[in-house]
């Protein structure tokens, strides 16, 4: 589906999911400190079992695997390209005018992948340090970094939807109008259709033809109303700027 052929409804919701994926990197990234330590304690009831260790060594897989992608994300691009392409960008822009907040999610990315290393290599020393610097960087900053680039995301996705719902407003009043001429035009088709039927009943049997063409336009401009008044119900449910029943009450004139 193409950006031009989703609803604004739709659209919001895309970016409200990858705005939601990048905050998760908050719990991803204590999740991974978490099982990292796990595999780093030592447990004085005795070792764990493998698939015990092993499952906990897949979580911080996940995790890092979840924070790259986050990383990826504010900087524009999705890895796994199930994020639109309009919405990465739209993403990317808000990362490029804040630096300093990709920059935290990168160095996150880093650490975790550190802790993830050295957990597999079943390195102990590596290990302590890699987790001591995860903790550390997580305690100075980091989750504020991710709170404050998500606030922004969320401040902008606002202001843009605001911008929608007035485009599609002033779309609807344009239409709208189109629709006013469009009934004066039903307007004029009933008032001949009207004249015609008036006159094919004066000159009697002469006047069938003229008959026939009276009860066209009678059914012409009946169309013309109906699908008037469904298309200013349909512009009122769409936009949400203007009262229903009263864009799609009809002229008296033309019942």
């Amino acid at each position: 589906m193409t950006k031009c052929a989703e609803t604004d409804a739709e659209r919001f919701a895309q970016r409200r999911s990858a705005i939601d994926l990048i905050a998760t990197t908050r719990a991803r990234a204590i999740r991974s400190a978490l099982f990292g330590s796990y595999l780093f304690r030592v447990n004085p009831m005795g070792p764990e079992p493998a698939d015990t260790r092993a499952h906990w060594l897949e979580v911080l897989r996940e995790q890092y695997e979840a924070i790259a992608r986050a990383a990826a994300l504010v900087q524009g691009t999705d890895p796994i390209r199930i994020v639109p392409d309009w919405v990465c960008s739209w993403i990317g822009q808000h990362g490029a005018e804040h630096p300093k907040s990709v920059k935290a999610f990168v160095h996150m990315r880093d650490l975790t992948h550190a802790v993830l290393l050295a957990a597999e290599a079943e390195d102990v020393t590596r290990l302590k340090d890699a987790l001591d610097e995860h903790l550390r960087v997580g305690r100075s900053g980091f989750f504020e970094s991710v709170t404050e680039f998500c606030d922004g995301l969320w401040a902008g996705l606002d202001t843009t939807r605001h911008a929608e719902i007035e485009q599609a407003g002033a779309a609807g009043k344009a239409i709208a109008k189109t629709l006013t001429r469009l009934e004066q035009i039903g307007k004029h088709v009933r008032l001949v259709s009207l004249n015609a039927s008036v006159e094919a009943a004066r000159v009697g049997d002469a006047g069938r033809g003229l008959g026939v063409i009276a009860v066209e336009f009678k059914t012409l401009a009946e169309e013309i109303q109906m699908l008037a008044t469904t298309a200013r119900t349909d512009i009122a449910a769409m936009t949400g700027t203007a009262e229903p029943g009263k864009l799609a009450k009809s002229d008296p004139k033309l019942r």
